[in-house]
């Protein structure tokens, strides 16, 4: 029974985390704001979790099997494995234009030394599994060592705004050329499906990603 109760208030930390992440983004969270919902003092919230850090790597999880769910949903429609991981990084670019709170929470996600190692294994596995038949030379090691660079090239994307100076497109293409070079594409496929990604509804995908991933969360 003690076992049950224990895992009942792990679960109940983590979803006054998400609630209060998707609210306030990252760094505005206090351990006050988690602790208030679950009924417990900060004291004891470091007994489940020692740092804040801790708590944003299980919501990192959480984020991450959304984002499977949307590579699989994709791939099982018949898009191009190109096209979907191309995609995947622009809908993830479009959520944090959309919401300050949201874009917190990525880049923190990219930031903090914990989640970050996580997202780098994350990511490897993810681009094996998507761009393994275009790249037959390439292994999970292999993958693993290019993911120390992309992941700091989506976190880059991240980290600044778009202003009229620096249109969503203009990241968009950015982003994704600097992505395909590492991964040894040539420019006429990365120039193809760039184009491909831009005349896509992205921005739809995006509201329609928002409104499943609240329910994802809930």
């Amino acid at each position: 029974m003690a076992h049950r109760e224990n895992n009942a208030t792990q679960q109940a930390i983590i979803d006054s985390a998400v609630r209060n992440f998707l609210v306030n983004g990252f760094h505005h969270t206090s351990a006050k704001m988690i602790c208030e919902n679950v009924g417990i003092s900060p004291g004891n919230l470091t007994f489940w979790f020692p740092t804040k850090a801790d708590i944003l790597l299980e919501f990192t999880k959480k984020i991450m099997s959304y984002h499977t769910k949307f590579i699989e949903y994709n791939k099982n429609k018949g898009a191009e494995d190109l096209f979907t991981y191309c995609l995947e990084i622009v809908v993830q670019i479009a959520l944090c234009e959309e919401r300050e709170n949201i874009r917190d929470i990525y880049y923190s996600m990219y930031s903090d030394p914990l989640t970050m190692a996580y997202l780098k294994d994350w990511t490897a596995e993810k681009n094996l599994n998507i761009l393994g038949s275009y790249l037959p030379d390439w292994d999970l090691k292999r993958f693993r060592r290019a993911a120390n660079v992309t992941c700091c090239i989506e976190r880059s994307a991240l980290a600044e705004p778009c202003s009229e100076d620096y249109t969503l497109e203009d990241k968009i293409y950015l982003t994704l050329t600097c992505l395909l070079k590492i991964y040894d594409f040539e420019k006429e496929d990365r120039e193809r499906v760039i184009s491909e990604i831009l005349a896509t509804d992205y921005q739809k995908i995006k509201t329609d990603m928002l409104k499943q991933l609240d329910e994802f969360l809930k």
